[in-house]
């Protein structure tokens, strides 16, 4: 069955728009569980405006989630308009194959309407990792000849064609519809899951039914549903290395927690200083895992932090954070054979990200976006 692996290389343009976070946590691998997808693609909210009929499209695509609200940060200025680049122009070469900008230009124009100038040379940045990470995975499965059979593909594609029909609010719509508005079409879906097939078969080989209980026990806080909710402030210190900027990014921090302390509203602060987007919608952030949505240092906070209470100021690589819990949802009693599925899943991802950063290892890569 094939899961996380589809979703990325199917909707890599999507997970290009993933620009950055405010605790959440990011890496420059592909995240290829469902679940992690979902929260990839649900930070679009915070950095593109679709209207209401594009969110549903997408949604009844499964390309979005409503249900997490992690939001994005620290996107790049862009002053004016750009000059429009040379589509011929090699923006990356890996292992001496070229990518160039119209392959870049090809993703970014189907949304580039649709977000915050502000953030696309943030995205162009994002993008271009994600096609150098898909260029190094089709060169492995070529040099590699890994295939699957041609049932397997059907498989997928009949799947897909019934969630789409079993679904009231898209009955009347075809899979070749919402790959249109992706701007893709059949035959690149069919070779995308060819390859995320083949690379999963590839790297699921060795997770076998022991090397999967034995994660579960090491990690059973990753399954047990507990769950926090809250809500941050933050201020962002990406891009500052020099003390006095970081000082004064500490300082405002404590003033911050300060005004709190003596009274203050918590979303009226965050509305007024947070630089994360949630900040419009007075920091909130949903709910969370302890383990796999937030930066280590956020979420151990977070999850030790009293219900309606604010906690001191933490630091992350983001910036300075005050977190104020508003729920918790405590662990449950899970067995192994009710997440045996959801752990393999994890597992493989951990393989493809092992897979990935090989190959960028041994890989000769080359990047000249400009």
């Amino acid at each position: 069955m094939i899961k996380g692996t589809t979703v990325f290389l199917v909707f890599i343009s999507l997970f290009a728009l993933s620009v950055c976070g405010c605790g959440k946590n990011e890496s420059n691998n592909p995240q290829l569980s469902s679940q992690s997808a979902e929260q990839d693609f649900a930070k679009i909210h915070k950095d593109v405006n679709f209207d209401q009929k594009d969110k549903e499209k997408m949604h009844s695509a499964g390309a979005i989630s409503e249900d997490s609200a992690y939001g994005g940060h620290g996107m790049s200025s862009v002053h004016g308009k750009k000059e429009k680049a040379d589509p011929n122009k090699v923006i990356a070469t890996v292992n001496n194959e070229k990518i160039l900008r119209k392959d870049l230009d090809k993703i970014l124009d189907r949304f580039k309407g649709h977000v915050n100038p502000a953030a696309i040379t943030s995205m162009e940045q994002q993008i271009t990792e994600q096609l150098v990470t898909q260029s190094l995975l089709r060169q492995f499965v070529e040099e590699n000849k890994l295939t699957v059979p041609g049932e397997v593909v059907d498989k997928e594609i009949a799947k897909m064609r019934d969630n789409i029909k079993n679904n009231p609010s898209t009955k009347d719509k075809t899979l070749e519809q919402f790959l249109e508005f992706q701007g893709s079409n059949i035959n690149e879906l069919k070779t995308a899951i060819n390859m995320s097939a083949a690379i999963e078969s590839y790297v699921s080989k060795d997770v076998d039914d022991k090397k999967i209980e034995d994660y579960f026990m090491k990690n059973i806080s990753k399954f047990n549903g507990e769950t926090a909710t809250a809500s941050h402030i933050l201020v962002d210190t990406k891009g500052k290395t020099a003390q006095e900027e970081l000082d004064k990014a500490k300082a405002k921090i404590e003033s911050i927690k300060k005004e709190l302390d003596e009274g203050a509203d918590f979303a009226e602060l965050a509305k007024k200083y947070s630089d994360c987007p949630t900040g419009k919608t007075g920091g909130e952030l949903g709910s969370f895992p302890r383990h796999g949505a937030m930066v280590e240092d956020f979420a151990k906070v977070a999850f030790v932090t009293e219900v309606g209470k604010v906690s001191d100021p933490v630091k992350t690589e983001f910036g300075y954070h005050v977190i104020k819990v508003t729920a918790k949802t405590p662990p449950k009693d899970v067995s192994f054979s009710q997440v045996k599925d959801k752990v393999r899943e994890e597992l493989v991802a951990m393989e493809m990200n092992n897979l990935v950063n090989n190959l960028r290892e041994k890989a000769k890569i080359e990047i000249t976006l400009e």
